[in-house]
């Protein structure tokens, strides 16, 4: 229920948002949510800012302000005391999936209420790389009235034109959404601010435990504090605290390290690719922690499962140093219930097979920047021609049924690959009858058209 103020109330709480950010006063901390709820989290949403509320709302040393979009209505500028939500400003429909609300958003609450530090949440559905209406997409903040989402290069603007404004990054940036911490998004936002939290798993409708979270919130923290509060807040209240017992994830990466850890993804690719070790890369990916969406797999604990089993010198260095880097990276993992207890902090995009891999991922700053693609490719190329090669050479032709079954436009590269290995297999080097040799003959032309 919205909380009814005074005109007067209304009017300073108003006055404040439209006073120069030199005439106001700093405090330490400004913690602002973007709380996109316009959609079938509604309610959570304004759950939130009551716990918000319950917490002990703004203080001396921290403003808190919330806008909220609701499902069936327009959007509002809130400031949460502990008397609960004061309406600040009825903001009228807004399209929460645009990019540029959010910097709006951003940029117009820091100047009415400066602080030394901000953190900045987006409060919304998240998405690994989501299947949606056939097409792959990656982002937060899906607006179900706009049908607009902010995708993950988007975020990357949205940092940069932020940070131009305030003449400085965000301390700590956090998605209160799902699936969201992964180091394609990391690295996206590593320019643009200096911690940032997320979950590499679903979120239970709670989402967080702001009750907790602003309980905690001492005067004094560090923006590192801040962030590893948040992380353990999260991780206890779904250990048997406020929201009962969950299997869930959420870490904080300090950004200053993801130039340094991708150099060592970069060392580890290519020790991979200098290899063929694809049949300890299958293990791994059997075995490795995944989440909702079964492409999404823990970055950590894939390097660990790799090195117990690849003794290759050069392998080994790489995964040495990656083991460093990443260790740097994150600066608290937390962790809840039985089926996450594998994570560590940082999940990546790797298919299984080559056939779901997603094209639209190369427009992705990391995928640009990275070998990261490249190595997965590799292994997709290296795993194949061993299975179809050796049987197809035994006269067995279902590996090969399979495949061609199964390929598409999204493993055309690997397909090439396959024939080339198999034409040369078979045709130059094979001793097969001559039916076994039109059938494989028959497989790949048809394979040459998927």
């Amino acid at each position: 229920m919205k909380r009814v103020i005074s005109v007067f109330a209304i009017f300073l709480i108003t006055c404040c948002l439209c006073t120069p950010a030199s005439a106001a006063a700093a405090k330490e901390w400004t913690f602002m949510v973007f709380l996109n709820a316009d959609n079938n989290l509604d309610s959570f949403g304004v759950g939130d800012m009551q716990e918000m509320a319950a917490g002990g709302g703004s203080n001396d040393y921290l403003n808190i302000v919330c806008l909220i979009d609701r499902e069936h209505g327009p959007a509002t500028l809130n400031y949460i005391t502990k008397d609960g939500p004061q309406v600040v400003k009825e903001m009228g429909e807004l399209d929460m999936g645009d990019y540029r609300e959010y910097v709006r958003f951003v940029t117009d609450v820091a100047k009415a209420y400066p602080a030394k530090n901000y953190c900045s949440i987006i409060w919304n559905h998240g998405s690994g790389w989501k299947n949606a209406n056939g097409e792959i997409i990656k982002g937060i903040s899906y607006d179900d009235s706009s049908s607009n989402h902010i995708t993950t290069n988007q975020l990357t603007v949205a940092m940069k034109e932020i940070n131009a404004v305030l003449g400085k990054k965000i301390e700590v940036f956090s998605f209160d959404a799902c699936l969201m911490q992964m180091m394609e998004v990391a690295y996206a936002l590593k320019d643009g601010c200096d911690y940032l939290v997320a979950s590499e798993e679903t979120e239970p409708g709670e989402g967080y435990p702001y009750r907790e979270i602003i309980q905690n919130f001492k005067k004094g923290m560090t923006p590192e504090q801040v962030a590893t509060m948040i992380v353990k807040q999260y991780a206890a209240s779904y250990n048997g605290g406020s929201a009962g017992s969950s299997s869930t994830t959420q870490s904080a990466i300090k950004c200053s390290e993801l130039d340094n850890l991708t150099d060592a993804i970069n060392g580890f690719a290519k020790a991979s690719m200098a290899g063929d070790f694809a049949a300890e890369f299958k293990s791994a990916l059997n075995r490795v922690q995944k989440f909702y969406y079964r492409t999404n797999i823990d970055l950590g604990h894939f390097v660990t499962l790799t090195k117990a089993s690849i003794n290759d010198e050069g392998f080994q260095t790489a995964a040495k140093k990656f083991e460093a880097a990443y260790a740097k990276a994150i600066v608290y993992n937390g962790l809840s219930g039985y089926n996450t207890k594998n994570a560590t902090g940082l999940a990546i995009y790797f298919p299984t097979s080559s056939y779901s891999f997603s094209a639209e991922y190369k427009d992705l700053a990391f995928a640009k920047n990275c070998m990261w693609e490249a190595m997965v490719k590799d292994y997709y190329k290296k795993a194949a021609v061993k299975t179809l090669v050796a049987d197809v050479s035994r006269g067995d032709m279902s590996s090969l049924m399979d495949y061609v079954a199964t390929a598409n436009e999204k493993n055309r590269e690997v397909s090439a690959h396959v024939i080339a290995k198999l034409n040369f297999s078979v045709f130059a080097e094979g001793n097969l009858d001559e039916s076994t040799k039109t059938n494989v003959s028959n497989l790949l032309s048809e394979l040459k058209t998927r």
